[in-house]
């Protein structure tokens, strides 16, 4: 078994770290000691165990080197986080482009975002300076399915004339995306919501694409070959267009109520 972790001297044998193990690869040895055993899943590095001992003495060997932070209690209320959600719009009106140091700060905050088995697996792109390219790229591929909406002939026909118009019809006015990968779609979904709302609190805007997938959806292969550096059992599952928001919305607007079956 290779070791997945670092229990110090520290350790008091609590057991605390065994209950929240939910890979069973963590025990009490008889000398009142945390230790690592065989189990049928093995360790997957949630964290947990690190997480909950009360003398830091458990550590993820793969992130030795990263400081962690105690957790006091939830950084945000809930009537904030309940404003965020209802004040949050898309975006699609923009005077201008993000930096890298932001668009890296922004891509940043999904780093804590769940994934399944937590297998971190989630990579970005942002497409930039290749906007145009990945455009036609884009076009190309849908070119074939244009039947199947009007948008999609749309934006075939905008981007075969050149794109001289400011309104891309799958962009409007943004010039910069990102692009999420991973094993599941439900991994990168998470991690660009995530993304979607850190945009909103730091001033920025944008809105998640659905045309831009389905290129991804009917020719994943060519599609791919635009993300040469992406790990190749991943696939794009989420597209969000970014920028900086020209317009300032001024009042929430209602919803409707979402139904709730109780079983």
């Amino acid at each position: 078994m290779t070791a997945k972790l670092s229990i110090s001297e520290s350790c008091i044998g609590c057991g605390q770290c065994v209950k929240v193990c939910i890979r069973g690869h963590l025990a009490i040895s008889d000398d009142k000691r945390a230790i690592e055993i065989d189990s049928p899943y093995d360790c997957f590095r949630c964290g947990h165990c690190e997480a909950i001992c009360p003398k830091n003495a458990i550590t993820l060997l793969d992130f030795i080197d990263d400081m962690q932070k105690d957790v006091v209690s939830c950084p945000v209320d809930p009537s904030a986080l309940a404003g965020l959600y209802r004040n949050r719009r898309s975006m699609r009106w923009f005077d201008r482009k993000c930096t890298k140091e932001e668009l890296s700060g922004l891509i940043a905050s999904a780093g804590y975002s769940p994934t399944a088995e937590n297998s971190q697996a989630v990579q970005f792109a942002v497409i930039d300076e290749s906007f145009d390219q990945f455009m036609q790229l884009t076009a190309s591929i849908l070119s074939s399915h244009t039947q199947e909406h009007p948008r999609l002939e749309q934006f075939v026909n905008y981007v075969n004339s050149g794109m001289k118009e400011k309104n891309n019809p799958f962009t409007w006015e943004g010039r910069q995306l990102i692009v999420a990968f991973s094993r599941f779609p439900i991994d990168s979904i998470i991690a660009m919501e995530q993304i979607d709302l850190m945009a909103y609190s730091m001033g920025l805007g944008g809105f998640h694409s659905r045309w831009i997938l389905q290129a991804s959806e009917n020719d994943p292969q060519r599609f791919m070959s635009f993300f040469p550096e992406v790990r190749p059992d991943l696939k794009a599952y989420a597209v969000y267009i970014i920028g900086h928001p020209r317009i300032r919305f001024r009042r929430t607007v209602p919803r409707d109520t979402r139904q709730i079956f109780w079983k």
